[in-house]
C-alpha cells in the first residue's frame, strides 16, 4: 500500500510539474486565439498545444470596381476567420509599358487608404468635384488589403495580390463637324473603357447648360450623326457625350462646338498659317489666312490646345486676314488655330449671321496651323565636378527632342544660354555659356552639357535665331551626398512605440565633404534595399544631422533601408547617400511575442512531453533547431520531497532567419533554460532565463512566474532588451484573447 502511495505521488508530482510547464508554455502564445471552453484540468491539452494561429490569413479574394462610378471606386474582399478589421492600401499607375498596359506599382508605392475597416468593403472617393479634365480618369488604381486583429494582437496578414480598378471616365477628344455639311453635324470621340453605350446631348448655350438628349450609340461605336433641320442650319450647337456603364453614368465630356452649313454660306477659309509664334516669339502668336473673294466677309478666330480640345473663341469679328493671339499663352503648350468666315444679311429689320465652315487647320489636320511661344528648358538638374558643373535639362518646346506627341513638319534648331551667379537674387548678367542642341548629348530624354563654369546658381534661356526666351527659374547644383550615415538596429533611442510594438529608428549622418547642403536634408525609406524609396520627412532637416523615424507601419522582423538626400539652397538635390539598414527595438510585450515563435516551434518537436500517459513523460531527449543548436528536455521526480521538475535547456537554438532570408542571419538564437518545479499541491515556480541573440539581442527571465494549483497563477516575466533596463510584463500576456 505504501509503495502504491509513493507511486501515486510520483505520478501526481510529475503531472503537476508538466502541467505547470505546459501552462507556462502557453503564456508565450500571445498571438494565438485561445479556446474559451478549455480548462486547465486536462494535462494533455496543456502539454500539447491546440492548433494555434501564428498569423492571420490574407483575404482569399479582392475585387475593385472598373468603370462603375465617375468619382468612387468600390472595393470588396472576402472575410478572414479571426480578423476584427482590415487594412486597405492603394497605389496609382500613370504610365503604360511597351505593350500599352499600365505598369503594376512596386510595394513601396502603396499608401494606406483606411485602417481598421470593420466591414469587408470600402468606397474610396477619388474625386470630390469631378471635371472632364481630371487626370485621374486616365489613371489605373491598384488595391490590396490585409486582415488584422488589434484586440488579440495577431500578426497582420500579408496583403492580397493587387487588383486593378479605374473610374468611369467621360469620353475624351469630343469633336463635332464645323460646317462640313448642310443637313447634319457629325460628332466623334475616343472610346472609354467599361462603356456599354454613349449618350449624346446638345445645347444652344456655350456653357452647355439646358442640354437636350439627341441619341445613343453602342459601345463599339465612337461617332454619331445629328440630323439638322433647315431652320437649325447655321446655329451653333454645343455637344457633350456621357459614358453609360452598368448602372452608372460618367460626368459630361468637354463641349464640342458644331454646326451645319447654311444655304448661301461663305466658303471655307484656306491658307491659315502661323506667321509668328513658331518658337520665335515670347508673348504672342500671329496667324494669317487667305482673303475670300467676297470682300464684305468677316472672320471669327478660334483655337484649341494640346491641353484641352475644347474651342476658345479668340475674336468674334476680324475684318482683315491677320490676327495676333495674346490671350493667356502658356509655355510648353501647342496651340491650333481655325478661322471661320461669316456675313451679316439684313432682311427688313431682321439681321442674320450666316457662317461658313471652319478652316481645315485644326489639330487633326494634315497641315495644322500650330503655334507656340519660345520657352526656356525645364526640369533642370546640375551636378558638380571639381571646379566645373554638368547641367541636364528637358529640351525646349518646338525642337525635335521635345517630349510631345505632336509631329512638327520642321522642328526648330535651338541654342541655349547658361547664366551663372553666386547669389540667388543676383542679376545673372554674367557672360553666359552658349551651346547648341545639335552639339549636346541626349540621354534619358534630356540634353546634357558638361564643363560649365562653377557658380552657386544658374538660369537657362532658349535662343531661336535672334530671339531669346525668358530665363528659366533659378536653379542650383545638387549638393554632395551626406557621409557616414548610420541607423540604429533595435537600440534604445527613446520615443513611443507604434501599434505593432515597434520603437523608432535613429538615423545619423555627417554633412557632405563640401558642406554645401544649404537647404538641409530629406530622409528616404524603403523595405527594399534597391528600390521603392519614399521621402518620410515633410520638411527638410536643418541645423541637425539626426532624425528619429517613428515609423507607424513598421513591423517586427522587418528590415528597413534609409537614404539621406542633401538639398541645395532651393530645396532640391539629386545625390543620395548609400542605403543603410535600420530597424526599431521592440516593446517588452512585443519582444515576448516574437521570442515566443522560436519557443513554440521548438516545443512542437519534442516527443516525451506529448506522451498521453504521465509516467511516460519521464526521461530526457534532445531535438535540434532547423538552423542551429539544440533543445535538451529532462523530466524527473523527487520522491522524498514530493516534487517534480522539468528542465528545458537551449543551446544556440534557432529555427528562423530574420525576414526569412539567410543573408539576414538568425531571427532569435536561444541559449539558456526554461525550468519548472511544482509540489503535489500544484504549487511552485519557474526559474532561470534564456539569452537571445540575433536580430533582437536580450534576455527573458522566468524567476517571477508563480505556479498555483498546477497552472500559472501570478507573477511576471522579466524582459531585458539590449540597451534597456529589465522590465516586468504580466503573466497574463499569454492569456490574451481567452
Amino acid at each position: 500500500m505504501k509503495a502504491f502511495t509513493k507511486f501515486t505521488k510520483i505520478a501526481t508530482t510529475l503531472t503537476l510539474c508538466t502541467f505547470a510547464l505546459s501552462s507556462c508554455a502557453q503564456l508565450f502564445e500571445s498571438r494565438v486565439p485561445m479556446d474559451i471552453n478549455s480548462t486547465h484540468a486536462n494535462l494533455s491539452s496543456l502539454v500539447i498545444p491546440n492548433v494555434k494561429i501564428e498569423k492571420l490569413d490574407a483575404p482569399a479574394q479582392i475585387w475593385a470596381s472598373k468603370a462603375k462610378s465617375a468619382t468612387t471606386i468600390h472595393v470588396v474582399w472576402s472575410a478572414v476567420d479571426y480578423a476584427k478589421s482590415y487594412y486597405l492600401e492603394r497605389a496609382i499607375s500613370t504610365q503604360k509599358d511597351a505593350n500599352g498596359n499600365f505598369s503594376e506599382p512596386e510595394d513601396s508605392e502603396y499608401k494606406p487608404v483606411a485602417q481598421h475597416i470593420y466591414q469587408t468593403q470600402y468606397d474610396d472617393v477619388i474625386l470630390q468635384n469631378p471635371k472632364y479634365t481630371d487626370k485621374e480618369y486616365s489613371y489605373r488604381f491598384f488595391y490590396r488589403v490585409s486582415a488584422e486583429n488589434q484586440m488579440f494582437k495577431y500578426e497582420t496578414s500579408e496583403p492580397t495580390k493587387p487588383t486593378e480598378a479605374y473610374l468611369l471616365a467621360p469620353p475624351a477628344n469630343v469633336k463635332a463637324s464645323l460646317g462640313e455639311e448642310t443637313n447634319c453635324i457629325r460628332i466623334a470621340w475616343d472610346k472609354t473603357p467599361g462603356a456599354k453605350r454613349y449618350d449624346i446631348y446638345r445645347s444652344r448655350n456655350s456653357d452647355g447648360s439646358s442640354p437636350t438628349f439627341v441619341g445613343s450609340v453602342s459601345s463599339n461605336e465612337n461617332g454619331f450623326v445629328n440630323n439638322i433641320d433647315k431652320k437649325d442650319q447655321g446655329v451653333d450647337f454645343y455637344f457633350s457625350v456621357k459614358t453609360i456603364a452598368d448602372g452608372a453614368n460618367s460626368i459630361d465630356s468637354g463641349l464640342a462646338l458644331g454646326y451645319a452649313l447654311q444655304e448661301g454660306a461663305p466658303p471655307k477659309v484656306t491658307g491659315v498659317q502661323v506667321t509668328a509664334g513658331f518658337g520665335d516669339t515670347t508673348d504672342k502668336i500671329s496667324i494669317k489666312w487667305d482673303k475670300c473673294a467676297d470682300s464684305t466677309l468677316q472672320y471669327a478666330v478660334y483655337r484649341t490646345s494640346s491641353n484641352d480640345a475644347s474651342y476658345k473663341l479668340l475674336s468674334a469679328s476680324v475684318s482683315g486676314t491677320t490676327f495676333d493671339d495674346k490671350k493667356s499663352l502658356d509655355k510648353n503648350v501647342y496651340y491650333f488655330y481655325q478661322v471661320q468666315a461669316f456675313k451679316n444679311v439684313t432682311n427688313g429689320e431682321a439681321s442674320e449671321k450666316i457662317k461658313g465652315p471652319f478652316s481645315d487647320s485644326g489639330s487633326t489636320s494634315t497641315n495644322p496651323a500650330i503655334g507656340f511661344i519660345l520657352a526656356p528648358p525645364t526640369d533642370i538638374n546640375i551636378t558638380k565636378s571639381g571646379s566645373e558643373c554638368s547641367i541636364s535639362f528637358t529640351p525646349a518646346i518646338g525642337c525635335e527632342k521635345f517630349p510631345s506627341n505632336v509631329n512638327l513638319n520642321s522642328p526648330n534648331k535651338y541654342s541655349y544660354k547658361i547664366y551663372g551667379s553666386n547669389s540667388k537674387d543676383g542679376s545673372f548678367n554674367a557672360e553666359p555659356t552658349t551651346v547648341s542642341d545639335s552639339s549636346l548629348q541626349f540621354t534619358d530624354n534630356k540634353y546634357c552639357v558638361k564643363g560649365i563654369t562653377k557658380y552657386n546658381f544658374y538660369k537657362i534661356s532658349t535662343v531661336n535665331k535672334n530671339k531669346e526666351s525668358e530665363k528659366s527659374e533659378v536653379c542650383a547644383p545638387s549638393p554632395d551626398a551626406a557621409t557616414n550615415v548610420q541607423c540604429s538596429c533595435a537600440k534604445n533611442v527613446g520615443g513611443q512605440a507604434n501599434a505593432n510594438g515597434v520603437l523608432p529608428v535613429e538615423i545619423t549622418w555627417s554633412a557632405s565633404l563640401a558642406n554645401d547642403a544649404e537647404g538641409g536634408y530629406h530622409i528616404y525609406r524603403s523595405a527594399k534595399k534597391d528600390s521603392g524609396y519614399r521621402c518620410i520627412t515633410e520638411a527638410p532637416i536643418k541645423n541637425s544631422t539626426t532624425y528619429i523615424d517613428a515609423n507607424e507601419t513598421a513591423k517586427a522582423g522587418v528590415y528597413y533601408y534609409y537614404k539621406v538626400l542633401s538639398l541645395n539652397a532651393l530645396g532640391k538635390g539629386s545625390n543620395f547617400s548609400e542605403p543603410v539598414r535600420g530597424y526599431g527595438a521592440l516593446t517588452s510585450e512585443q519582444y515576448m511575442r516574437e521570442y515566443n515563435k522560436t519557443v513554440l516551434a521548438s516545443q512542437k518537436k519534442l516527443t516525451l512531453m506529448h506522451k498521453p500517459e504521465n509516467l511516460k513523460k519521464l526521461g530526457s531527449e534532445t531535438i535540434y533547431g532547423t538552423l542551429s543548436g539544440s533543445l535538451y528536455y529532462n523530466a524527473s521526480a523527487n520522491i522524498a520531497q514530493a516534487k517534480g521538475s522539468v528542465t528545458m535547456h537551449y543551446e544556440n537554438y534557432a529555427d528562423f532567419y530574420a525576414g526569412g532570408e539567410k543573408e539576414n542571419g538568425f531571427y532569435f538564437r536561444l541559449t539558456g533554460n526554461t525550468n519548472t518545479e511544482a509540489n503535489t499541491g500544484g504549487n511552485g515556480n519557474m526559474y532561470s532565463y534564456v539569452e537571445c541573440y540575433g536580430m533582437y539581442p536580450g534576455k527573458v527571465y522566468y524567476d517571477n512566474i508563480s505556479i498555483k494549483g498546477g497552472a500559472a497563477g501570478g507573477g511576471t516575466y522579466g524582459i531585458e532588451r539590449d540597451g534597456f533596463k529589465r522590465e516586468e510584463i504580466s503573466w497574463t500576456i499569454g492569456e490574451e484573447g481567452k
